[in-house]
Parts: C-alpha cells; structure tokens; sequence
C-alpha cells in the first residue's frame, strides 16, 4: 500500500514538473509579431500614428505653406505699388509761349463794339490759362496805342484756370466803347494785339467779320474808333462771356 502510494505522488509531480518546463520554454515572439504588424499598418507600438515618409512630410507641407504665404505676400506687395498706364511725360503749360496761339475776334451781329475772343491751341503741348489777356489795339503799321484804358472785368465770373489741349479753344469776350474820331481822347484802331498771360508776348489777333471775311487773310479792312476797351476773363466754353449788361 505505501509503495503504490509513493508511485501515484511521483507520477503526479512529473506531470507537474513537464507542464512547468512547457510553459517556460515557449518562445517570446509573439509580441514582436504584433508590433510589426502594427507598424505595417501605420500604428506605433506607442499607439500614435505615424506619418508617411515620417518628419519629411511635415517639413514639405510647412515649405508649401510658407511658399504660399511668400507668393500672397508677393501678390499684396505688387497690388499696393502705383502703376501707371502711360510713362510718357505730358507737357505743360509754362511751356506754352505766343507762337502756340491762334486769336480770332469775332464781330458779334448787331452788337456794336463786342468781340468774341477765340484763343485756340495749334501746338502739340496742352497749354493751361488762367485770368485776363492783355488787348492792346494797334494803328496800321501795327504799332499800339499805349494811351487807351483797358478795364479787366470778372464777365462772365472771375478768373478760372483750365487747360487747352492740341486744337481745343477758350474764351473771352471784349468790348469796344466807340468815340468820335474827332475826339482827341479817340483812337482809330485796325486791329489789336493779344498777350495771353504766361505767353511772355503778343498775339496778332485775326478779326473775323459777320460774313465771314477776315484781316487775316486780307478779306477784310477792319477800323474801330476806340476810346476805351473792356476785357473779360479767359473761360473754357464760350457761354456768357460778351454779356456786358
């Protein structure tokens, strides 16, 4: 009885001993197996998720987000600089001089003694004038009586500055008090000289007839007993400037 006994506790404890050693001898791969396969499927053994091409991408997408800022920044610069549609330098006034004028005075119909002032740009410069022009009236051998008053007057309003392109015209209207040529204090004019102000000299005026016929052309014979002469001031468009009322 004690020697079967003593058998069944050996066989029990080998058995116990065989199980022990098994379980100490299975390998430990498992768990590298597991992280591998993590990592193939993008995990890390940490559990963050690892970026494809790792830091690399990070850096290009910063690189392409400073590239954008650099070409919006270049893009805001460049709207923030003045442009210009035309380099090309503009002449300008000052450098207008009396041989850039045309003047024609117009014999207004019915009117005695009113003028029309047409001063015309026949440059190629765009003149600017501003104010009165100086009417001096001149004998035939064009010579100016110097002794005859000249009033300037705010007709139609006062002084306004205004530029005259190639070929544009201004306005000004003129008006002649007419005396007896037996009058010492009368002056017998056939024509009149115009200094445009900055002009620096005079202008021969052409004085254009109510039918058409001028002096410039030698159509006309103009002769005007003048006592004293009214000038308005130098206007863009014609309207209201011989309203000596």
């Amino acid at each position: 009885m004690l020697v079967n006994r003593t058998r069944t506790l050996g066989a029990i404890a080998g058995l116990l001993g065989g199980a022990l050693l098994a379980g100490c001898g299975q390998p430990a791969a498992a768990p590298a197996a597991q992280d591998g396969a993590t990592q193939a499927a993008g995990v890390a053994p940490g559990g963050s998720p690892i970026q494809a091409g790792g830091s690399t991408s990070t850096h290009s997408d910063q690189q392409r987000t400073d590239g954008d800022d650099s070409r919006q920044t270049a893009s805001t610069d460049a709207n923030r600089q003045p442009t210009s549609t035309n380099g090309a330098r503009q002449p300008t006034g000052t450098e207008c001089s009396a041989k850039d004028f045309k003047v024609d005075l117009n014999v207004q119909p019915s009117r005695p003694g009113v003028l029309l002032m047409a001063v015309s740009n026949t440059s190629q410069k765009v003149c600017k004038l501003n104010g009165w022009a100086a009417v001096a009236p001149v004998d035939m051998s064009g010579a100016p009586h110097t002794d005859v008053p000249v009033q300037k007057v705010e007709i139609p309003g006062g002084p306004t500055e205004f530029s005259l392109n190639p070929g544009q015209t201004g306005f000004a209207g003129v008006l002649i008090e007419r005396g007896d040529k037996a009058d010492p204090d009368t002056v017998v004019a056939t024509g009149f000289n115009v200094t445009l102000p900055g002009a620096g000299g005079p202008v021969n005026a052409n004085i254009i007839g109510t039918d058409g016929t001028q002096t410039g052309n030698g159509s006309l014979y103009a002769e005007f007993p003048v006592k004293a002469v009214k000038v308005g001031t130098l206007q863009p468009v014609s309207q209201g400037v011989t309203v000596f009322d």
